[in-house]
């Protein structure tokens, strides 16, 4: 454990080599932007009240329900990781934004970016390829800012990727039972 340690702190030292005001600023921003649950309501209702995009909406509200207590309820109380904001003597950050206190193993932002990306790019490629850019940005923000270790954020997008698709087959299977008993 202790080289997964070392080689995490590394590469969030390595990362912060970027760090600027203008950088700062952007990161501020995007986290700040990510963060508004009025945004995500908002995106949800839009995708359920659109008929093409319902089923689509559903599976990424499904697939963040479950990323939510595999990651937050289950894993982060399982393995109780601080954060390196707190471990990490001169960890650096930013005076603007308000740091979480909750552990830090996985990455909560990019398991449910990364599952929310999935699922898009099982239904629609170009897509899911465009909410995967944005997952890799919400990733790398979470280090950025020493929320979060890589390997935590390794572990958020892997199991988001594997979250995300599990929710796209169970969506697909509910989908296909609803259409036949519709056609009886």
């Amino acid at each position: 454990m202790e080289w997964i340690f070392s080689t995490d702190v590394h590469v969030l030292f390595w990362l912060h080599r970027l760090a600027g005001p203008h950088m700062n600023s952007f990161i501020t921003l995007f986290t700040t932007g990510i963060n508004c649950l009025w945004l995500w309501l908002g995106l949800a209702a839009a995708g359920l009240w659109n008929r093409r995009s319902r089923w689509m909406t559903l599976t990424i509200i499904v697939a963040v329900i479950m990323a939510i207590f595999i990651g937050d309820v289950a894993l982060k109380h399982a393995v109780m990781r601080l954060r390196p904001y707190i471990v990490i003597d001169g960890a650096p950050v930013v005076e603007a934004l308000k740091y979480p206190v909750s552990y830090s193993f996985p990455s909560g932002h990019s398991f449910f970016f990364f599952a929310g990306a999935t699922v898009l790019y099982c239904y629609r490629h170009r897509l899911g390829i465009l909410a995967y850019g944005l997952a890799a940005v919400v990733a790398f923000s979470r280090m950025y800012l020493f929320m979060h270790f890589p390997s935590d954020v390794l572990a958020g997008a892997i199991l988001g990727v594997g979250v995300g698709y599990g929710a796209y087959r169970i969506c697909q299977f509910i989908r296909k039972r609803v259409a036949v008993r519709l056609i009886r």
